[in-house]
């Protein structure tokens, strides 16, 4: 289990909230989705998916419960290999093509980091799935996508590319240094002056969510990204007045996690408007872990009860600007029936707004960790992040 940690903050008219107990109980989550011999299930619900074990095994790292890992280190690799393979044939079966495809790019991303943390990765590198996707033409799939306009969703195609990139040098011994020169120069010179990509009229959830990705990568590389002190503080005007940075009310496991990275990107100085953000952030994270030790997406947009309802319109309502707009596009949106469940290619299974599921709930495990890492930067090695490019990487593991 992860080191003894202190109580952490002093929060002005609250008590202080105890981050070993939020620790066990999100642990004791992640067994409760684990089904033997099989792997583990996004959600108590739901069924098994290979989505769910590289959520579990990044969960279980991050919080130090390394002897289980190596316990399963055999089993947990068969299965994310078997579960990688059984997806790509299937996708080519139907005749989809994988370059573009979000779910394959994505798990094999995941796959990959879930790997590296069980130090299996250099035994069998997945060539032949890199190898493939690194034999077209990148910087032609990345152009013509979007990426340096800001189209939606082209963030996460941004960072899975580079990922394999890195990834062909780190263990296949391959040199793509013109590449990735290439990939790092475009999204500096195509930045905007909120330091995403896209529209530069105004900041908006958007840009931050998608734009986030190419951070990780930046992050990794350790790139001077130039204007960052103002991206921050472009960010920093999403919040809300419960410290969360998503459109609808409650946070999002992605938004505010996307914005927490965002916000703590810098390591060292510790601006006291950021510092009071994260503080509400933090403080409002750990107060809704739910009962059975998870978290979930939001707990105030289902049901559709008189409280949850002066909620969202409180939430839409309460800003200017473009954010404002896209809180109440959001919003309504949000109140139609074909939304009463959050639906991913992650399950078959459409969990509930307010059910604890795996994604959801090391996402809000990462953003206490990074906020924890910012605010008391000596104590960083209390967490551990996975050394490797993509989601979950630190700055702390820069070598």
């Amino acid at each position: 289990m992860l080191m003894q940690l202190n109580s952490l903050y002093e929060v002005t008219g609250e008590n202080q909230l105890d981050i070993n107990a939020i620790i066990r109980k999100y642990n004791c989550f992640i067994d409760s989705c684990y089904v033997e011999n099989e792997g583990y299930k996004l959600c108590p619900n739901s069924e098994v998916t290979p989505y769910a074990l590289c959520f579990a095994i990044f969960g279980k790292h991050l919080i130090g419960e390394n002897e289980e890992l190596e316990g399963n280190k055999k089993h947990f690799d068969s299965l994310l290999r078997n579960n990688l393979a059984l997806f790509k044939n299937k996708l080519q079966k139907q005749n989809i093509p994988l370059q573009k495809n979000k779910a394959y790019l994505q798990l094999l991303c995941f796959t990959l980091s879930a790997l590296s943390i069980l130090n299996t990765l250099k035994d069998d590198p997945l060539s032949e799935h890199i190898n493939e996707l690194l034999s077209v033409d990148i910087k032609k799939i990345l152009t013509s996508s979007g990426v340096f306009m800001g189209k939606a969703g082209t963030g996460n195609l941004a960072m899975f590319y580079a990922i394999f990139i890195l990834h062909s040098e780190e263990y296949l011994n391959e040199q793509h240094s013109e590449l990735l020169q290439w990939w790092v120069s475009e999204h500096l010179q195509h930045m905007n002056k909120h330091g995403f990509w896209g529209d530069a009229s105004n900041i908006s959830y958007l840009q931050f969510q998608n734009g986030y990705h190419q951070y990780e990568i930046f992050e990794y590389l350790d790139v001077k990204v130039p204007g960052l002190d103002n991206t921050i503080s472009s960010v920093s005007k999403l919040v809300d007045v419960h410290g969360h940075f998503a459109p609808y009310p409650g946070g999002g496991g992605c938004y505010d996690y996307d914005a927490i990275f965002m916000l703590t990107s810098l390591c060292g100085t510790i601006d006291a408007d950021i510092k009071k953000i994260l503080l509400k952030t933090l403080q409002t994270i750990m107060l809704e872990q739910n009962s059975d030790g998870g978290f979930c997406e939001s707990k105030y947009i289902r049901p559709l009860t008189p409280s949850n309802l002066v909620k969202i319109t409180s939430h839409a309502t309460r800003m200017s600007g473009a954010g404002m707009s896209e809180r109440i596009k959001y919003c309504l949106t949000l109140l139609r029936a074909k939304h009463n469940r959050v639906k991913t290619h992650w399950s078959v299974y459409s969990r509930g707004w307010d059910e604890s599921d795996l994604w959801d709930s090391w996402f809000r495990m990462l953003a206490i960790a990074r906020i924890q890492n910012y605010l008391k930067y000596d104590e960083s090695n209390k967490w551990n992040f996975i050394n490797y490019p993509g989601i979950g990487f630190h700055h702390s593991l820069i070598k």
